[in-house]
């Protein structure tokens, strides 16, 4: 079976696809499967941002605050 992944949908939903696999033990377990980016690749502090996000336990996903502040950072250094 060919798996293709694509940005647009929730990062857990290849799990639905898996023999046995569960929505919820993906997001709990924080279960990532990242999709075939563009060419050229996102940078990799993309993926550790959207991972930070992520974080199954709510005490260490960042506040927005945290997040805007991330987001400047990020843009301020890829848009260059």
């Amino acid at each position: 079976m060919v798996e293709i992944f694509r940005y647009g949908v929730s990062p857990f939903e290849y799990a639905l696809g898996e023999s046995g696999g569960s929505l919820q033990l993906a997001i709990v377990n924080a279960q990532v499967k990242w999709p075939a980016g563009p060419k050229p690749p996102y940078p990799e502090a993309f993926h550790q941002f959207v991972s930070w996000m992520l974080q199954p336990q709510a005490a260490m996903r960042p506040r927005i605050d945290d997040i805007i502040i991330h987001v400047d950072k990020l843009i301020a250094k890829f848009s260059q």
